[in-house]
């Protein structure tokens, strides 16, 4: 199965009990390390990939480079992008083939699709609770929480856009959605562990 969220929405700590009531292997930090020993990069970069959008600067900085031969690279690779995308989707497709795994974020939804033996998950609440919960989690500032939450949603729509073109957060990509400011974290663990077993019967 996988899981997508909105940030702050209290997803990771779902999907670890959901993988732990079901025996399933929890598939969150190991994925980018993968991706990082393939690329012979670091981790962070990997998760900095999905979460973060690149400034006007960088991306105008790339556009250049890209446009012109005397700054492109005289090899025939592809742009660190498209070798990153490669490797995310390689590494979940191997999780997903290996067997009973829940795979959280890297687009594993939109890679995997819609295949009758996965199902995705997003997780959702108002952009209100999710400030709230992660002033709780954080002590920072409700500015700076909301700042961040808009920042990382916009980062993850913008992820799922371009490389796959898919909506954040469309239900139609999805086979379960939680509001989780309306269910509870027992409640939410209950309802997806429900539906991987009916799916699976």
């Amino acid at each position: 199965m996988t899981v997508s969220n909105e940030y702050g929405a209290g997803a990771l700590a779902i999907a670890a009990r959901v993988a732990e009531e079901l025996d399933y292997a929890f598939v969150d930090q190991q994925l980018p390390v993968v991706v990082a020993k393939r690329l012979r990069i670091t981790p962070q970069d990997v998760d900095a990939n999905e979460d973060a959008l690149p400034s006007l600067g960088e991306r105008l900085l790339s556009s250049l480079e890209r446009a012109t031969p005397e700054l492109a690279q005289a090899s025939a690779e592809p742009a660190f992008d498209e070798a990153l995308l490669r490797a995310v989707q390689d590494a979940v497709r191997e999780y997903a083939a290996s067997g009973d795994a829940v795979i959280v974020g890297r687009g594993a939804a939109a890679i995997l699709g819609a295949r009758p033996d996965v199902l995705r998950v997003f997780m959702h609440a108002p952009k209100a609770w999710r400030v709230g919960r992660v002033v709780e989690a954080t002590g920072i500032r409700a500015e700076a929480a909301e700042a961040e939450i808009d920042r990382v949603d916009r980062a993850r729509a913008s992820y799922l856009q371009e490389w796959y073109g898919v909506t954040f957060g469309d239900a139609r990509a999805y086979d379960l959605c939680i509001d989780t400011s309306r269910l509870d974290a027992a409640q939410s663990v209950a309802a997806i562990v429900a539906a991987v077993r009916a799916r699976s019967a």
